[in-house]
């Protein structure tokens, strides 16, 4: 069998369309924004909050709120067990991205003796 260069460059072709066409659902997969817990690292209630939250992208207010800010990015939905100021300072950043809230109580904070403690989350609509 004799190789030319017409022969390598249509196997070549056909690996990269090969190789494209399973790469894409896995690069697809990567650029979906990723969902985000936020809590307080602080305050105890809002560590056992993230604690029982898995597999997914945490910031810690404790380092502040403009490196949280900064490492938001563009979540597809957010929860969190924060103070009340923060919540009300994230929540504007988050609906300028287009995100609502879903929900949002008052919890308890019988460790930590806090009673502006809020669970929230935010999704787009």
């Amino acid at each position: 069998m004799q190789v030319s260069r017409r022969t390598m460059l249509k196997g070549a072709f056909t690996s990269l369309a090969a190789g494209s066409a399973i790469a894409a659902p896995v690069m697809a997969a990567r650029m979906q924004p990723l969902p985000l817990v936020i809590f307080d690292s602080r305050i105890a209630e809002s560590v056992a909050f993230s604690a029982t939250q898995t597999g997914i992208r945490k910031l810690d207010l404790a380092d502040g709120i403009a490196a949280t800010w900064r490492a938001l990015g563009s979540p597809a939905h957010v929860t969190g067990l924060t103070r009340w100021s923060d919540w009300t300072a994230l929540r504007g950043a988050l609906e300028e991205q287009g995100l609502r809230t879903q929900t949002e109580r008052r919890i308890a904070a019988p460790l930590s003796g806090r009673d502006h403690l809020f669970r929230w989350s935010m999704a787009p609509r």
